[in-house]
């Protein structure tokens, strides 16, 4: 029961996001995501393994990574995505579809411990495809870092299927390196604003040997 609500608020917040163009508001409902994911674990596989994991997740996708991007937001003075690759209208309406995609695709998948939740692989293809619309839709380098942290999400829902087999140092260790390649991109969109004015990718196209 509680496993259900809590997939239904992380998809409704990867929608919430898809549909704002403040980075303020963005990166606020991507801390609340994480910290409502978090709980995840405890509600499948109640264990020290799990709480672990959780106190992991909400420290470090919850706190320290929306931390490193609002000083990202900060440095580069942006406070807004004004012109997206595709609008935010048309945005939505292909969310929806790919969450019906994404229910579509579960329903033909054999996949062991399914019956944790109905909604747990759905969810996840969900999250998944939303977070790679984000990404591809929007020009904002800090935009696209929190569609690449969402479809992350996303992948860490469809990994609770394996939580139990999967020993924690590796857990840590993958936690780790997408920490550390969020604060190498927040250095980086720093870098580009410093060199174009903007924070916006479609000038990477300008570079020159």
């Amino acid at each position: 029961m509680w496993l259900e609500v809590v997939l239904i608020i992380i998809v409704f917040l990867s929608v919430a996001i898809l549909g704002n163009s403040r980075l303020k508001t963005i990166i606020q409902l991507f801390a609340l995501q994480s910290v409502v994911l978090s709980t995840t674990p405890l509600l499948i596989y109640p264990s020290f393994h799990a709480i672990i994991i959780a106190i992991v997740i909400a420290i470090l996708k919850g706190v320290l990574m929306p931390v490193l991007l609002f000083w990202a937001i900060r440095h580069v003075s942006i406070r807004r995505e004004v012109q997206p690759l595709i609008g935010y209208a048309t945005t939505l309406l292909l969310g929806g579809v790919l969450i019906g995609v994404a229910f579509l695709i579960s329903s033909k998948l054999d996949l062991p411990d399914k019956g944790i939740s109905n909604l747990l692989v759905p969810c996840a293809f969900s999250v998944i495809m939303i977070g790679f619309l984000l990404l591809v839709s929007r020009f904002k380098a800090i935009t696209q870092i929190i569609g690449y942290l969402v479809m992350e999400n996303g992948i860490f829902l469809f990994a609770l299927l394996l939580l139990e087999k999967t020993p924690l140092l590796v857990e840590m260790g993958i936690l780790l390196d997408i920490f550390v390649g969020v604060l190498v991109m927040g250095i980086v969109v720093n870098h580009i604003n410093q060199e174009f004015g903007s924070a916006s990718t479609i000038n990477l196209i300008n570079l020159r040997e």
